[in-house]
């Protein structure tokens, strides 16, 4: 995929699959919802969670998405990663935004709302490698 169908292909709500590296080395998965902003894959989640915990030790990870309708197109990405907390508009605001492509506008203050402030942490993958496809193999 090129730049622009790499963007249109982010776009929808998929799920997105991320992965970290455990403290014995071995992979731990997580369907998340995710924000693709143009250059880097934006999460909100709780940093005591096993996944953010893993990115605070080693900020290497991987993310997939992939489309479950013919022809599967796919991508996989990996990079850096950081986990930030951010509890503030702006926070709230990207909360709505990574929530409403989820659930839709309409929806997205209402599940924000009793979630936030105790939840306002993010986090940030910054691709280092993106290697995709338009077809299933």
């Amino acid at each position: 995929m090129n730049t622009a169908e790499l963007g249109k292909f982010l776009e929808p709500g998929r799920i997105a699959v991320v992965a970290t590296l455990r403290r014995d080395g071995f992979p731990h998965l997580v369907p998340v919802w995710y924000l693709f902003d143009g250059e880097s894959i934006l999460i909100w989640t709780d940093k005591t969670r096993a996944w953010p915990k893993n990115v605070m030790r080693d900020g290497r990870v991987a993310l997939s998405v992939q489309d479950d309708r013919p022809p599967f197109a796919a991508l996989v990405l990996r990079g850096r990663a950081e986990v930030f907390d951010q509890a503030d508009d702006a926070g709230y605001q990207m909360a709505k935004d990574i929530s409403a492509r989820y659930i839709g506008e309409d929806a997205a203050d209402d599940y924000v709302k009793p979630w936030w402030p105790k939840l306002h942490t993010f986090v940030r993958i910054t691709p280092d490698k993106i290697t995709s496809w338009d077809r299933g193999y």
